[in-house]
């Protein structure tokens, strides 16, 4: 078996057995170990190769009324390495940090007393999202806007000989600022399946934070993925100008699903803007065809399809300057937008028998003249 898939099913293992290892850790008390965290880990540096630690790196055995062992602490990780040894081929170091009284998880091929995150449910091993001191996007209001002629140029500068965008995207301002609002909460977006292959091109860039505070100025996204994994890469880019790659690029398992921390707000905002165009009744394009389709010599010539916030709709009231009803009287309101979880019975239930649902962008806005009218509360629920 290839190394690298041992490495993704090695680390898909480690995730489930997390909350295995944090129910075991339950029984040895509220703090287990100095401030509640016990690392089990195998380091090839070390003899023995396989310990429990603190976070502080001292050694730390389970107590002996817990019943719970050194053995059942370290049995899943020396079980799930044998593959490697089985294959003649060293398993990686791994440390799996479980900190019990705040229920919350972290694993890395290092030891880490202060990880970046995400950090993990360790009942479910699933990521929690971060608590944010800001916006984790913005668009930047005073930037170069890029306009359907410009995108041809930074697909062909971002492509090599074998391999380029099939077709690009350009979204519209008003649409990055729609969906940047959205991101206002930590709802996870469902799933959705997107271009294979598609250069996502903002007509003005997204200012994105980064984990250490210092922030980048991103003009495009590429998302490409094969059979099994899928792959995204930032770039920064002014008209004119070569792009440039930024952050560091992300992979994973299809079906794509975006991990929702300040560490990656790029995967954030494209969950955001394919979750408004799939709805229906929020987006609307404009898909121009070229004569041939992008090859090694002209990437340039692949489809370009424009997307913009939907002309008529409430939310064209809000984030669209050229809409006619901008310009009628009404009384004011506001609303703060946010993600549903909007029942849909025509999909069937769950395996619980729950009525499946999807989520569901309600628009969010202050409108009217607060001068003549009181405001007053007014949700608008967009139907696709």
């Amino acid at each position: 078996m290839p190394k690298n898939v041992l490495g993704l099913e090695h680390t898909n293992a480690v995730l489930q057995m997390i909350p295995s290892l944090y129910d075991l850790l339950l029984r040895c008390g509220s703090s287990p170990a100095a401030g509640g965290v016990v690392v089990i880990y195998h380091d090839a540096r070390l003899r023995p190769e396989y310990g429990l630690s603190t976070l502080s790196r001292k050694p730390w055995m389970p107590p002996t009324a817990s019943g719970v062992t050194r053995d059942a602490l370290l049995g899943p990780l020396r079980a799930l390495d044998r593959q490697y040894r089985d294959h003649a081929l060293m398993p990686p170091n791994m440390f799996i940090a479980v900190d019990v009284p705040n229920r919350r998880a972290w694993f890395s091929r290092s030891f880490q007393t202060r990880p970046k995150g995400p950090f993990l449910d360790a009942t479910t091993s699933e990521p929690i999202p971060e608590v944010l001191a800001g916006p984790p996007a913005r668009l930047a209001d005073r930037a170069q806007i890029f306009y359907p002629e410009h995108v041809p140029a930074l697909a062909r500068d971002l492509s090599a000989p074998q391999d380029s965008p099939e077709e690009a995207f350009l979204l519209h301002e008003e649409l990055l600022q729609l969906a940047v609002d959205s991101l206002d909460s930590d709802e996870q977006l469902d799933p959705l399946p997107v271009h294979l292959n598609g250069l996502w091109v903002f007509a003005r860039p997204i200012i994105m934070r980064r984990p250490d505070g210092s922030e980048r100025h991103v003009r495009a996204v590429w998302y490409r993925q094969g059979e099994v994994v899928w792959r995204m890469r930032t770039f920064a880019a002014g008209i004119g100008n070569d792009p440039k790659e930024v952050g560091e690029r992300l992979a994973g398992r299809l079906p794509f699903v975006p991990v929702w921390d300040e560490s990656r707000p790029e995967s954030k905002l494209l969950a955001a803007v394919w979750a408004l165009m799939a709805q229906g009744g929020i987006t609307e394009s404009d898909h121009q065809t070229s004569d041939r389709g992008p090859s090694a010599e002209n990437p340039e010539r692949g489809d370009l399809t424009i997307v913009r916030v939907k002309a008529g709709t409430d939310h064209a009231q809000v984030y669209r300057n050229d809409d006619p009803s901008n310009f009628i009287d009404r009384p004011a309101w506001s609303v703060r937008g946010h993600w549903r979880h909007q029942p849909y019975p025509s999909l069937g239930r769950d395996e619980a028998g729950n009525v499946i649902t999807k989520m569901k962008w309600i628009a969010s806005y202050s409108k009217g003249d607060a001068r003549d009218f009181a405001p007053r509360d007014k949700v608008i629920v967009v139907r696709p």
